[in-house]
């Protein structure tokens, strides 16, 4: 998500159902037992790089590179958040679905988003983009869909852009532009790789995103697309100089899979003590999270059908919990917990 201007730029279940009815401590099969720190939502990042799970079943994370200074607040409603910047270098900030590179877009189905953002511009010397943003694995690529900037955004022609043509998406032109990154910071730490970025010629701060055909019509032209880590919603700027400042205050986002905002609820299910179902499956590796009503994470681990481990819940208090669960290239269930 590194950023360079004008000649830019950056770094950056199976069906598988589990139900607790949760006393003193539950054995099931995982990897490995993790201590988390206590989140709670709103959850303001300061001035750090952070990735985490909200209760809903998004994820966040916040990059960025010194000097300067980054706040960033995630809600935990569908996937707003803020971010506000003082004379920075470079920083991405993002929400949406996180997956675990194991399935390409296809596989995986229909990414649309519905968006809105209010933004104060760039002050300073600097750059910012707003829109949809990621990355795939097995090829590393970084992918952007920019509804609107602040300042400059990547040209055909100027620099090492290219201009591979354009897309027509939701009845406007976007330039489609890539650049061939060297050595740069990346999801996969120093790596090259190359960028993509459908770029929609008339700027704008709300509206319907029609993701997966941006990822079709750059495959048409020959832009090869790998396994898919994110498809977020998110906020960059870049300054030469150190010097950009700014906020943006994202009021409408939802990232839609096949229509559906896949951070769905199920009603709970109450079993007798001790008793569990789990679908016993190699490929059903995955992360689970206890998370408080008020998004208080209680306790993570990370499941592995072939290891056994324990789930404590000694110090958890009587009451409603959710169960969040992130497994191989699926959208995350969120599932009701009793504790008695």
């Amino acid at each position: 998500m590194k950023s360079r201007h004008p000649a830019i730029h950056f770094r950056s279940i199976s069906t598988l159902a589990m139900a607790f009815f949760f006393m003193n401590t539950i054995n099931v099969y995982a990897q490995e037992e993790e201590e988390e720190e206590e989140i709670t939502f709103p959850h303001v990042i300061n001035n750090e790089n952070e990735i985490g799970p909200m209760p809903n079943g998004y994820d966040y994370e916040l990059w960025k590179q010194s000097p300067g200074t980054v706040k960033m607040t995630v809600y935990n409603d569908e996937a707003k958040f803020k971010v506000e910047w003082s004379n920075i270098n470079n920083f991405v900030a993002r929400v949406g679905l996180k997956f675990d590179e194991t399935q390409t877009h296809q596989e995986i189905g229909t990414f649309t988003s519905d968006l809105a953002f209010q933004k104060s511009g760039v002050q300073g010397d600097g750059l910012a983009y707003y829109g949809i943003y990621g990355w795939t694995v097995d090829p590393l690529v970084e992918f952007y869909v920019m509804e609107d900037w602040d300042n400059w955004h990547p040209t055909a022609g100027q620099g090492d852009h290219v201009g591979k043509g354009t897309n027509n998406v939701d009845g406007a032109q976007y330039d489609v532009v890539t650049r061939q990154m060297v050595n740069q910071p990346s999801i996969k730490d120093i790596q090259s790789f190359p960028q993509v970025f459908s770029i929609r010629q008339q700027k704008r701060s709300s509206g319907h995103i029609s993701i997966s055909e941006h990822f079709k019509q750059w495959e048409s032209k020959g832009i090869k697309l790998g396994k898919l880590y994110e498809v977020k919603i998110k906020v960059e700027s870049y300054s030469g100089s150190n010097g950009s400042s700014g906020n943006c205050n994202v009021t409408k986002a939802a990232v839609l899979l096949n229509g559906e905002i896949p951070t769905r609820v199920s009603a709970p299910r109450l079993v007798s003590r001790d008793e569990y179902t789990l679908t016993r499956n190699s490929s059903t590796r995955g992360v689970y999270t206890l998370i408080s009503l008020t998004g208080k994470q209680i306790g993570s681990m990370t499941f592995d059908p072939l290891k056994p481990a324990v789930f404590p819940t000694d110090n958890v208090a009587p009451g409603l919990y959710y169960l969040h669960f992130q497994r191989n290239g699926i959208a995350p269930v969120t599932r009701p917990l009793v504790v008695k």
